[in-house]
């Protein structure tokens, strides 16, 4: 048997069993030695096995991670033994499993042996170089796997959201509740049309209460406090905007609160009349009131008010008209949280996957019952699964 010549040797070698590690699996366990600081690793040895003169010799041309291991053990489970098979028939279906190295952060000074199911340590190992086109492919698919974005499936998304929408429409049957429509996202024309009706009847209302004011100057104050009650409330309602939401313009008439506005401040306009006596108009010093036909002696206009007399208290002022309340709006239920699309990678497993993305493996059988997974330890590399 010929011995790499190349070699660097690392400690001391074991009398009975001589391990020589090739290059490319050393440098391969070295970057991932520099991640293992916080959480250990575990690495699985691929190569070939010989025997001469009752010493065995061990070659290491691969190496990949293992998930399933994270500390040391005498014995392999299955689950590690199924995860190495399946790493070994996909990058290393030339060489065997051999065993496996344990990585903190420190330096590698040998690896763990596996012979008839039983594990022990090995002491130093020899570091040779050669040529290995299989560990130098895997490092760069490996490579290539990890800058890989990810892809979503989207014929899944739909399938879930749809699956999520019945579910919320049975919920919403048996509460008793009317199922909620959500309208697609993007501008509604029928909210800009009513906008733009609204701002036309507060311009209106507006534009009212400026020729109510000039009216009132010509009445020189005569029964100003039952329009003036009404001008002030049409204002609020205008300023306010207090229109009904679902109220529409029947046949291009105003809508139900400009109508009840202007229909307060007719009757507060006909009672003022009515309390003064006036009725045809008439002249008066060069102004235009209502009346008689002949003019309104000066001796019956009303006297200016005494400034030495008390102002009336305000309890004797009309009540001013309590404003409409406005209805209040539906709640709308939150949006549910659409379900993440995640691609399976090399070396990964439902567990890591779970204590990754979660902290904890307990949703390992609701991952397993989401995406209709039977064997949580069978699944592919480039398999896309749904987590909750």
């Amino acid at each position: 048997m010929e011995l790499p010549k190349n070699i660097t040797q690392v400690g001391e070698t074991d009398p009975n069993c001589k391990v020589y590690a090739e290059d490319y699996v050393i440098s391969y366990i070295k970057q991932l030695n520099r991640h293992a600081r916080d959480k250990e690793m575990a690495v699985g040895l691929f190569g070939t096995r010989q025997e001469e003169a009752g010493i065995t010799y061990l070659f290491f041309y691969g190496a990949c991670r293992l998930n399933f291991l994270q500390r040391e053990s005498r014995h392999l489970s299955q689950a590690v033994q199924q995860e190495a098979e399946q790493q070994r028939r996909k990058y290393f279906s030339q060489y065997t499993f051999l065993g496996y190295c344990l990585l903190n952060g420190e330096m590698v000074e040998g690896f763990h042996v596996c012979e008839q199911n039983v594990c022990r340590y090995i002491a130093g190992y020899a570091q040779f170089y050669e040529k290995n086109d299989t560990m130098l492919a895997f490092m760069l698919e490996d490579r290539k796997e990890e800058v890989q974005p990810e892809v979503v499936d989207q014929e899944k998304y739909v399938e879930v959201k749809k699956r999520q929408e019945e579910r919320r429409s049975k919920s919403e049957e048996q509460s008793g509740q009317a199922p909620v429509h959500r309208r697609a996202s993007g501008r509604n024309p029928y909210n800009a049309a009513r906008k733009m009706r609204n701002m036309k009847f507060a311009a209106a209302a507006v534009f009212v209460l400026l020729c109510l004011a000039g009216t009132a100057t010509l009445h020189d104050g005569i029964g100003s406090g039952a329009w003036q009650v009404a001008a002030r409330q049409m204002l609020e309602n205008a300023t306010a905007q207090q229109l009904p939401d679902r109220a529409e313009p029947a046949n291009g008439s105003a809508q139900a609160g400009t109508i009840v506005a202007e229909d307060k401040l007719a009757d507060a306009i006909l009672k003022e009349n009515e309390a003064g006596g006036l009725g045809e108009l008439q002249e008066v010093d060069g102004s235009a009131v209502k009346g008689t036909e002949s003019p309104i002696p000066a001796s019956t206009a009303e006297p200016s008010p005494d400034p030495t007399q008390e102002p009336a208290s305000a309890s004797t002022a009309e009540p001013t008209a309590e404003p409409t309340p406005e209805p209040t709006p539906e709640p709308t239920p939150e949006p549910t949280a659409a379900p993440v699309s995640y691609t399976i990678r090399r070396g990964d497993t439902l567990i890591g996957i779970c204590i990754s993305k979660y902290g904890s493996d307990d949703k390992v059988a609701e991952i397993c019952s989401y995406n209709g997974i039977t064997n949580p330890d069978d699944i592919k590399v480039g398999q896309k699964i749904l987590l909750p």
